[in-house]
């Protein structure tokens, strides 16, 4: 068995991560207590494969530190757990991509079909864990990708990744090194696993985006929004449309603590958001001197169509069942002037109420 380490550049500080991590997560680890990690294996069930390759990534300063514990045959396999289980302690927090389903689940069956000292394997469940990938498919509204492999979000952020091998040629390389030991070969399938993990470290850039998810969909998303966003500005822009006519759009503006990975739009018939990443700026039509402002319990309102606005349905049972119906996300709204906006406060509970609409 083979134990390397190396340390390795990243595009986002490592310091940076962590933070977001804690943020992201509602967690309180120290840098150093993040471990990234991805195993190989020889197929998917744990039965009848093994796990020829642990990989793990450490925040240490501004560094990422590389090891990985690799099986020169499947005898090494036992030893090769023990040694990565060894190294976690109780303040540690596993990082992985879709772990959860697959890798942390997969070592534990694989624990005791080898015996492995139950201390040891204990620590898998023992440990704090992070599924970024969990995390990021909600994102969905936002991101709208094809899908939400490791691959297709490195894509999204233009990571350079260097492996090129998919998951059977792995395994058929891997098993061809068992006989060989070709140096080239194990170079192959170690620069995978390392690309694996590159890769999940700078993924981690995404979880800026939820920031917004915070501040908009939870029952504080004031409390939420004050901690990632410094500041709103408000000011009005003055326009033509295509037809010539004269429009005004409310522009707010805030700066997210977690700068955004990559620019993205995110539009609705009444407003935008324009997602820069140093800012966010929300763009909302005034339409006779007023702008929408959603209610996020569309199920305790109804809409009335005439007023064109929602109202509670302790005040809607007065109204005749013909000129109401059942609000939706969509007509949940009443109608404000901008300039009862004038506090921080009113400000705060405008802009999350929209980009909860604006992210269903």
């Amino acid at each position: 068995m083979k134990v390397l380490t190396s340390t390795i550049p990243a595009t986002a500080a490592p310091s940076q991560t962590a933070a977001l991590l804690c943020a992201c997560f509602h967690t309180a680890h120290a840098a150093g207590d993040f471990i990234f990690f991805d195993i190989e294996t020889t197929g998917l069930s744990a039965d009848n494969s093994m796990c020829w390759l642990i990989g793990t990534l450490v925040l240490q300063d501004d560094s990422l530190i590389l090891t990985q514990y690799f099986a020169d045959s499947p005898s090494d396999e036992k030893e090769l757990m023990e040694q990565f289980l060894g190294t976690l302690s109780a303040t540690s927090c596993l990082v992985h991509f879709n772990g959860t389903r697959f890798d942390i689940p997969f070592l534990q069956e694989r624990a005791a079909l080898l015996e492995c000292d139950a201390q040891l394997a204990a620590k898998l469940t023992d440990c704090d864990s992070i599924d970024i990938f969990k995390m990021i498919k909600s994102y969905d509204s936002l991101l709208h990708l094809t899908n939400y492999k490791q691959k297709t979000i490195e894509s999204f952020l233009n990571f350079p990744r260097t492996d090129k091998l998919d998951g059977k040629k792995l395994i058929a390389l891997y098993k061809s090194y068992v006989l060989s030991k070709d140096t080239d070969s194990e170079r192959l399938l170690l620069l995978h696993n390392s690309d694996d993990l590159a890769g999940l470290h700078e993924i981690c850039a995404v979880l800026a985006y939820g920031q917004l998810y915070d501040t908009a969909l939870k029952k504080d998303s004031v409390d939420s929004f004050k901690k990632v966003f410094e500041n709103i500005s408000m000011e009005f822009n003055y326009a033509s449309d295509y037809e010539g006519n004269e429009i005004t759009e409310l522009i707010l503006e805030t700066a997210p603590v977690f700068p955004f990975p990559k620019a993205l739009d995110c539009k609705q018939p009444d407003g935008y958001c324009k997602i820069f990443p140093d800012k966010l700026r929300l763009c909302v039509p005034v339409v006779n001197d007023r702008v929408k402002l959603f209610y996020k319990d569309y199920k305790n309102y109804y809409y009335l169509p005439e007023q064109n606005c929602a109202i509670h349905k302790s005040v809607a049972a007065y109204v005749d069942k013909s000129r109401r119906t059942a609000a939706t996300k969509n007509t949940c709204y009443t109608w404000v002037e901008p300039h009862t906006l004038n506090t921080p406060v009113a400000l705060y509970h405008f802009l999350t109420a929209y980009l909860w609409h604006l992210l269903q």
